[in-house]
């Protein structure tokens, strides 16, 4: 395995850089398609599973649509806060979703995240790609 490809003792995810400027993180699960688009779009779910452990996420807003924006909040232990935004651009139920993503410490340094879920033997596979870029499909 080069060092542009890591994967966990599961083989469950797997990282690439497909190109200079971009990330893409594969994961399979074991769910039907729809639970894993949910999983990304209902508000109620973000909170059970995105950010590390120990931490507190909180939905300020989130609307799933092309030019509906988001915003979580991660609070700390201690009571800190630091916030993330984006703006999403494309919605396709349960396949795709391109949005933005920044990290309100960095103002301006903006990323699209394309996500598409595909159904492979069972599983489902959902390929999140971070890139400093926009995707073809986002620019026209």
């Amino acid at each position: 395995m080069s060092n542009d490809q890591q994967q966990t003792a599961t083989n469950a995810t797997t990282v690439t850089t497909p190109a200079e400027r971009e990330v893409a993180t594969e994961r399979v699960f074991n769910a039907p398609r729809d639970r894993v688009f949910a999983a990304f779009t209902d508000p109620e779910l973000i909170p059970q599973w995105w950010g590390p452990r120990g931490v507190t996420t909180i939905m300020d807003r989130m609307d799933v649509r092309p030019g509906g924006d988001w915003r979580f909040v991660h609070r700390n232990s201690d009571g800190s806060e630091t916030a993330f935004r984006g703006t999403y651009r494309e919605v396709t139920p349960p396949e795709r979703i391109v949005n933005t993503f920044e990290w309100e410490g960095m103002p301006g340094m903006s990323a699209w995240r394309p996500r598409r879920s595909r159904m492979s033997t069972g599983a489902r596979r959902w390929r999140p790609t971070r890139s400093s870029t926009p995707p073809r499909s986002a620019t026209a």
